[in-house]
């Protein structure tokens, strides 16, 4: 009797007859004589694989506790390993990211966790080389970073009073900018009296009221009496 199997480009396939392991079987079609024996065919992908993992409880160097969401890329790097341990890699992968995301995280300050989630997630591919046989680690992605709720308050207290202080620094850079040109005004001012007259013309012309504008303290003083024929 034979039995026929297709083996498409986007899996590994292998042959194993009477539970055995034969060959690697290429894409294509393929045609066994199974009379008097069991011919199987186990297949894994060949494409790399998005595996989330689950949360991970890890404490920074400078001792706070947090939790980090983790995602690994990762491509099926020895097909036979991955069947005959029955596909145990998963749970091999979990408890290898857990103990590399704690190791990476003991060696960074909460700061630098929450700013450089690239950094962490590289980091803990580094420490992932080689720990699973089966797999090939291509990327690891820091997902999520999830802080206490005391720490988040202190976190955004911290926040609010590094912004107050910007922007007390700003109002006064602002005020003694103001300062200094109101300084520089009058010191022109002191110096050239015409640009007072003239600043005071360009103050009242778009007003077209047709007002008289009369310049100087002798235009001020009250006139003298006429004196008698």
């Amino acid at each position: 009797m034979w039995k026929t199997e297709t083996v498409y480009a986007w899996e590994s396939a292998l042959l194993y007859v009477d539970g055995a392991f034969r060959r690697p079987l290429a894409a294509g079609r393929h045609r066994f004589l199974t009379l008097g024996r069991k011919a199987q065919v186990f297949r894994t992908p060949n494409y790399p694989l998005h595996m989330p993992m689950a949360a991970v409880d890890v404490i920074s160097a400078d001792r706070f506790a947090l939790r980090l969401g983790v995602a690994v890329l990762a491509r099926i790097a020895d097909p036979r390993a991955a069947i005959e341990s029955q596909s145990q890699y998963g749970q091999k992968l979990i408890v290898a990211v857990a103990e590399a995301a704690a190791a990476a995280a003991a060696q960074r300050a909460l700061d630098d966790l929450v700013s450089d989630r690239a950094g962490l997630g590289e980091a803990i591919a580094e420490r992932l080389a080689g720990k699973v046989a089966e797999l090939d680690i291509q990327a690891v992605t820091v997902t999520s970073l999830v802080l206490p709720p005391e720490i988040r308050r202190m976190l955004t207290e911290v926040e609010r009073a590094r912004r107050e202080g910007e922007a007390t620094l700003e109002r006064a850079r602002a005020e003694h900018a103001a300062l200094r040109s109101l300084a520089n005004a009058a010191r022109l001012l002191k110096d050239n009296p015409e640009l007072m007259r003239l600043r005071t013309l360009q103050a009242v012309s778009p007003t077209g009221k047709g007002a008289t504008l009369v310049l100087g303290q002798d235009a001020l003083a009250a006139p003298k009496p006429e004196a008698a024929p």
